[in-house]
C-alpha cells in the first residue's frame, strides 16, 4: 500500500480507502454482519488506514460496527454528520445543521465510534452553512475537548458542489470530499487545483461512477439503493459511452475498467480515494490497483478530450 499526506493535517493516509456506507445499511446491497466484519479485517490487512464512515449510514450501524472491529488499531476514522439519525420524511433522511444538532450528533458518533474522529465532516451542506461562524466556533471546541481531531467539509448532492468547495476552502475547512473520476472530471480537477494551493486535504469518491467504469454495469437499482438517485438516461448513456470508447483504452493498457478507475485518480495529486467494495475480491483489486504505477501524460490527454466528448451538450434535431 502506498501512502500520502492530507493536506495540512500531516496524517499520512492510504490511497485506497475505505467506504463504511457498504455496511449496516442497504445503500449498496445487503451485506450481513459476519461479511461486513471481514471486509473491514481484510482492508486493515491490506494496509487501508482510512475508513470513511457517517452518523447516517445505517443510523448509527455503520459506525457503531468500525468502532468494535478497530478498536486498538492505530488507523484514521472519518464520519460525517448533517442528517437527523433516525428520522425519515418520505424515504429520506433530513438535514439539520443546528448548532446544538450537530454538537449532540458529533458526541453520538465520538460514543459509537469509541475513540477521536480523525476528520468530522460536515454532509452535504448548503453554503450557507459552512460559513456559518457560530457553527465553526462550536466544532473547534468540540476539536479542543478530544471529540475531534480535524474538520472537512463532504461536498454533495452533484448540484452546487464547486461553489461549495471554494466556499469550504476560504473557510479553512482542512480537507474536502469529492466525487472525481474519468466520466466525472470537473468539478473535481479545478477543486484539486485550488486545494493543493491551500495544502487541503483532497479525499475523493465515487471513482467507478456507480459501477459504470465496472464489469458489473447497471442502470436499474432497488429504491433502498443509494445509486438509485443517479438520472436513468445519464447511466444508460454513461454504459455506452464507456463500453465503445474508453473500455478500448483500458485493454490497450493490459488492464480491467476498475483498474483504470482507479488509476486514473490516483495520477492526481488527491490525498486518497474512498471506494465501495461490497466483496473482498473487489476490495484486492482496488488495492492492487494502487501499485504507485500511474497514467502517462499521453493517456490523461485521451481521457480528458473523451471527457470533453462526453460532456458535450447533445444538438437538438
Amino acid at each position: 500500500m502506498h501512502y500520502r499526506v492530507l493536506g495540512k493535517t500531516g496524517i499520512k493516509v492510504s490511497e485506497i480507502g475505505f467506504g463504511a456506507w457498504v455496511i449496516g445499511t442497504s445503500m449498496y446491497g445487503d451485506l450481513d454482519r459476519e461479511y461486513s466484519v471481514k471486509l473491514i479485517k481484510t482492508a486493515l490487512d491490506l494496509g487501508v488506514n482510512v475508513f470513511d464512515t457517517a452518523d447516517m449510514y445505517g443510523d448509527g450501524l455503520s459506525e457503531k460496527m468500525l468502532g468494535e472491529v478497530l478498536r486498538g488499531y492505530d488507523v484514521n476514522v472519518l464520519t460525517k454528520v448533517g442528517y437527523e439519525v433516525g428520522k425519515l420524511v418520505n424515504g429520506r433522511h433530513v438535514q439539520n445543521f443546528s448548532v446544538n444538532y450537530i454538537v449532540n450528533a458529533v458526541r453520538e458518533s465520538f460514543r459509537r465510534l469509541g475513540r477521536r474522529i480523525t476528520l468530522l465532516q460536515l454532509h452535504n451542506p448548503p453554503i450557507s452553512v459552512i460559513r456559518d461562524k457560530e457553527l465553526r466556533r462550536a466544532l473547534l471546541k468540540l476539536v479542543d475537548e478530544g471529540y475531534i481531531e480535524h474538520l472537512g467539509v463532504a461536498l454533495g448532492p452533484e448540484t452546487n458542489v464547486l461553489s461549495e468547495g471554494l466556499v469550504a476552502i476560504d473557510e479553512g475547512y482542512e480537507a474536502i470530499m469529492f466525487v472525481f473520476n474519468i466520466l466525472e472530471q470537473e468539478p473535481g480537477k479545478t477543486l484539486i487545483r485550488r486545494g493543493m494551493e491551500n495544502a487541503v486535504g483532497l479525499i475523493t469518491r465515487v471513482p467507478h461512477a456507480s459501477n459504470v467504469l465496472t464489469d458489473k454495469q447497471e442502470v436499474n437499482f432497488g429504491s433502498r439503493d443509494h445509486r438509485s438517485l443517479r438520472d436513468r438516461d445519464w447511466l444508460i448513456r454513461a454504459v455506452g459511452f464507456t463500453n465503445t470508447r474508453i473500455r478500448p483504452i483500458a485493454k490497450s493498457l493490459g488492464m480491467d475498467l476498475e483498474t483504470l478507475a482507479i488509476k486514473y485518480v490516483l495520477t492526481y495529486p488527491i490525498s486518497t480515494v474512498m471506494v465501495t467494495a461490497t466483496s473482498i475480491d473487489e476490495l484486492v483489486k482496488y488495492v492492487n490497483a494502487a501499485d504507485g504505477n500511474y497514467l502517462n501524460s499521453d493517456v490523461i490527454k485521451t481521457l480528458e478530450k473523451l471527457y470533453a466528448e462526453f460532456t458535450e451538450p447533445i444538438a437538438v434535431k
